[in-house]
């Protein structure tokens, strides 16, 4: 009995959800024996499609009508008929039955987990390349992540750029040229299924619903926030684009229109997941684009009357992290120009400045219009957890007289890939300090704070994935004083590093 390459629990609701898979090899058909709760075993059958041109074949089943915030157990098998497919029966008793929990009921809050930065790096010892995975598959498997959000960097395409490069292909390789355009789709659709058949990631992605946006490393290294693009960068981009569309987007609800974003609403949660990379353009000063701007601001607007009582807003790059300007002229002296692009790539950086102006200004003016809800940043990029709280000192952003107007923001980097060492690092503390941040002309301010039992104090310096939690410890529900409960799962660390941040 053959299984897919890769199978992907995405968006789901407490009686509906949605199982992505991948196949190759001819594989053109698909069955999928599955359950909700106590019911009796059910079938779909689907016909795979591949991409134009592409030996990979891609299908999704959706479910509805399942048993309301049960648990789904199933199993995926493929053939190159339908005639070769097993019964039902075979299918649902042949053992290594996969599973997934629907998303809880209403008035109960989701539990978030965050990853990011699935890097591949060589590392001294290759055991523990994948042991975070392994690790979120235990908590997982113990019921304590409802959805989880992958920030960015899912997979690191870099050595694609590199290989075309060493090859002398770049004078040749525009979009207009498909048959390198092929050939160059091909390989991120590859780059893909490695990653992801890993058992460690395989058995997180099978068993948890998923929602994903893409960040440089899913293109290539500091992608838009180079000098110049050449016809080569532009058609890598659109390589990746199209990989990205195939491989994440499909796991993801419906999104904005000329981008990636999008948001979507569940037991009084919104998520508003913004594409900071289709837009993004150093030369002209972009990161969101005019278009997702304004369909943010249409998406916010429809949420005012919602009663939301939590936002999260991701922006795969944090919006608070190093002092921006102190680390480039670091960089700089100390001849590590290739760690530039990071620096560039950061909100904080000048040639962003408006960017960040019009995100902070729209999120705070969001929090006054709608005092019910709490807005909470959440990140990736930097390989390194943080918390932090931002602060402006606009006077229109004040609901009333002694409010204080703050967000809080929470990045979680990365999973796979190493954090800072030696100069690097060393740069990475200097430029964080201990005081208060200025983020936009002495507007907005920004503070990291002290990781309770973190060794390294306000910088978590491990591997690391987060689990956010809105209710209180042990209990359904929310939290009646709206906070928000975050644990770090850290390498080398038995137990969680757990933080509340307070509601204000």
């Amino acid at each position: 009995m053959s299984r897919p390459l890769i199978t992907t629990v995405g968006c789901c609701s407490s009686t509906t959800a949605r199982i992505s898979i991948t196949a190759k090899n001819g594989l053109t058909h698909a069955r999928l024996a599955f359950r909700s709760g106590e019911g009796a075993f059910q079938e779909r059958t689907l016909r795979l499609c591949p991409p134009t041109g592409s030996s990979f074949l891609l299908g999704s089943f959706e479910l509805e009508g399942l048993a309301a915030s049960s648990t789904v157990e199933y199993a995926v098998a493929i053939s190159a008929s339908e005639e070769g497919l097993p019964s039902l029966q075979e299918l649902s008793c042949a053992g290594g039955l996969s599973r997934f929990r629907l998303l809880p009921p209403p008035g109960q809050p989701l539990r978030i987990g965050l990853v990011s930065c699935n890097g591949c790096y060589t590392v001294n010892e290759p055991s523990r390349r994948h042991a975070m995975w392994k690790r979120l598959g235990e908590v997982v498997a113990a019921g304590e992540v409802d959805l989880l959000i992958h920030l960015g960097d899912q997979i690191y395409a870099d050595h694609i750029r590199e290989a075309w490069q060493r090859a002398g292909l770049d004078d040749c390789l525009t979009p207009q040229n498909e048959e390198l355009m092929q050939r160059l789709r091909e390989s991120f659709r590859a780059v893909y299924c490695e990653t992801w058949q890993r058992p460690e990631i395989a058995a997180v992605l099978g068993s948890v619903p998923s929602l994903m946006m893409w960040d440089d490393h899913d293109i290539f290294d500091g992608w838009g926030s180079h000098d110049e693009v050449s016809p080569a960068d532009r058609a890598f981009f659109e390589a990746a684009r199209t990989a990205f569309s195939e491989f994440q987007q499909r796991l993801n609800p419906p999104g904005f229109s000329d981008s990636f974003g999008f948001g979507w609403v569940s037991n009084g949660l919104g998520v508003l997941v913004l594409d900071g990379r289709s837009h993004r353009n150093w030369k002209e000063q972009t990161i969101i684009g005019r278009k997702q701007w304004a369909e943010i601001d249409a998406w916010l607007e429809t949420q005012l009357g919602a009663g939301l009582k939590r936002l999260f807003v991701v922006t795969g790059v944090p919006p608070l992290h190093a002092k921006v300007a102190a680390a480039s002229k670091i960089l700089e002296r100390l001849g590590l120009t290739s760690f530039l692009g990071d620096v560039r790539d950061s909100w904080m950086e000048p040639n962003n400045a408006e960017e960040l102006r019009k995100l902070l200004n729209r999120l705070f003016d969001f929090r006054k219009r709608s005092p019910v809800t709490e807005v909470t940043l959440v990140g990736g990029d930097v390989h390194v957890g943080t918390t932090a709280r931002l602060r402006s000192r606009m006077p229109s952003h004040k609901r009333n007289d002694s409010d204080q107007p703050e967000l809080t923001q929470v990045v979680s980097s990365g999973i796979g890939s190493e954090p800072p060492t030696g100069l690097i690092r060393k740069v990475v503390e200097l430029g964080v300090g201990s005081e208060s941040v200025d983020m936009y002309q002495d507007l907005f301010h920004g503070r990291l704070l002290e990781l309770p039992g973190n060794p390294d104090g306000r910088l978590l310096f491990r591997r690391n994935f987060a689990v956010l939690d809105l209710g209180p410890s042990g209990k359904a529900g929310w939290d009646p004083d709206r906070n928000l409960r975050v644990r770090y799962y850290a390498e080398g660390l038995e137990r969680p590093i757990e933080q509340t941040l307070l509601a204000l």
